[in-house]
C-alpha cells in the first residue's frame, strides 16, 4: 500500500469552487478498484489550500491503473478550472 498526498491550491477567489469540485470529483477517484480510501482536508490558516490523501493498493494501481483511466480524466477535468497549483508525492508506511 502507498499513500498519495496531493496539495492543491485554488486560483484567486475560487477556493469555494475548488472545494465543491474536489468534494464532488473525489467519487471518480473512489471508483477505481485500486483506491482503498480517499480523504479531503481543507487548510484552516490557508483555506485556499487542500490536501487530498489517497491510499492505493500499490504505486502501479495509482500510476498505471488510475492515471490512464477515464475516471482520472473526469477527476482532473472537474478540478482543473479552479486549480492554481498542485504538488503530488507518494509515501509508504515506515
Amino acid at each position: 500500500m502507498i499513500t498519495e498526498i496531493a496539495v492543491l491550491t485554488a486560483t484567486a477567489d475560487r477556493a469555494e469552487d475548488l472545494a465543491q469540485a474536489i468534494t464532488a470529483g473525489i467519487t471518480h477517484v473512489r471508483e477505481n478498484p485500486g483506491c482503498l480510501s480517499a480523504q479531503v482536508l481543507r487548510g484552516v490558516e490557508q483555506p485556499d489550500r487542500f490536501v487530498v490523501a489517497i491510499a492505493w493498493a500499490s504505486l502501479e494501481a495509482h500510476v498505471d491503473g488510475f492515471r490512464g483511466s477515464p475516471a482520472f480524466a473526469r477527476w482532473i477535468g472537474s478540478i482543473k478550472p479552479f486549480l492554481a497549483a498542485s504538488e503530488t508525492q507518494h509515501y509508504s508506511p515506515c
